[in-house]
């Protein structure tokens, strides 16, 4: 799991902020107490002066200091006794003003030895819930709400079952997905026709993902190319699309919505080539949606130019009427991405009612 930094910060000043509060908290039952029922604050200051009479009475020359810190213990004991009579007296329980820390595990340091604690992990995976409630409406689309009653019973005889049928399996496949979501995931090709539940399904996967606080990121294929075309061209804000960027290669999954509807040029090629491509090769699962067809989709501008400049050494990549990569050591370079992906995905197909 590749944690967000910005987020993992802010997860951390939240764990503070919740400690802070969480101190004003007891401190203000304190002064409730104290006013309600003096004793206890002088039972308090005796008993946090029980430290230094210890040290003290082990450092008198002369004298027996096992006895000198016997005698203290007791009275310490008799001390805490009188003070938990008085605040049951008070309807409250004998732990009242003791201070104990919001999480057991890590003592509200928001670390188990070098390692993240997990109520860091889940104020990380609420923030990533709410970055991408921004951008995905994942309270109303999720696997909860998922209505398979839009569709047909009625059996397809070109596809021999039912939309109903087919898109309980497709279902059933992206629960799994989501259940079981990693490093290793395979990547999601969803098609079909518009308006058919692409984008909601890939929504709850999202919503799914993102509650076991994986990094999602979600955007249309033409987004996507506008955000390095800013890169590149200079032709907005740079900083918020350089941002935009690093979401896109850097989240655990990340979600491409209407591939195929973007400008087949030149740069649209090259930009999606390389983010799809170097995902690719970091393992990073993607979801993709289409309303085109795998053939269709063989035949858009997805489909990539043959040569290209080899990341292996300064020539072009060494392709041929076989091969699917360039085989050129060193390099991991496809010679097209559509094929790639149809490779690398789990497909959840349809026709009128996918996916």
């Amino acid at each position: 799991m590749a944690y967000d930094k910005k987020l993992l910060s802010a997860a951390r000043r939240e764990l503070e902020r919740d400690r802070e509060a969480h101190e004003d908290e007891l401190e203000a039952r304190r002064r409730d107490i104290y006013a309600r029922e003096p004793r206890i604050r002088a039972i308090d200051r005796e008993l946090s002066a029980t430290a230094i009479q210890v040290l003290r009475a082990a450092l008198e020359q002369g004298s027996d200091p096992e006895k000198a810190i016997a005698s203290l213990r007791e009275r310490n004991l008799s001390l805490q006794e009188e003070r938990s009579r008085l605040l049951r007296g008070l309807g409250l329980p004998a732990d009242w003003l003791t201070n104990r820390p919001m999480c057991e595990k890590c003592g509200d340091t928001g670390y188990e030895g070098a390692a993240t604690c997990e109520c860091v992990k889940r104020r990380y995976a609420r923030l990533l819930k709410q970055q991408l409630s921004s951008v995905l409406p994942i309270e109303d689309q999720n696997f909860e709400k998922f209505n398979l009653s839009y569709y047909s019973p009625r059996i397809d005889p070109n596809m021999h079952d039912s939309p109903l049928e087919n898109m309980r399996v497709n279902l059933f496949e992206c629960k799994a997905y989501a259940r079981n979501f990693g490093e290793n995931s395979p990547n999601l090709l969803l098609y079909g026709s518009t308006g058919l539940g692409k984008t909601f399904l890939s929504t709850c996967v999202a919503e799914a993902v993102s509650a076991r606080g994986f990094s999602v990121a979600y955007d249309t294929a033409i987004n996507i190319i506008a955000a390095y075309e800013t890169i590149k061209f200079g032709n907005g804000d740079g900083a918020a699309a350089a941002e935009r960027a690093a979401r896109y290669e850097r989240a655990d999954l990340l979600i491409i919505d209407d591939m195929g509807t973007e400008m087949g040029t030149a740069f649209t090629v090259s930009a999606l080539y390389n983010l799809i491509n170097n995902r690719l090769m970091a393992h990073r699962p993607m979801i993709v949606n289409t309303n085109l067809l795998p053939d269709e989709l063989e035949k858009s501008a997805i489909r990539l130019p043959w040569r290209r400049a080899c990341s292996a050494n300064s020539s072009s990549c060494a392709f041929s009427e076989t091969t699917s990569a360039c085989s050129r050591a060193g390099c991991r370079t496809v010679k097209n991405l559509s094929k790639t992906v149809q490779k690398t995905v789990h497909t959840l197909r349809g026709r009128s009612a996918v996916y």
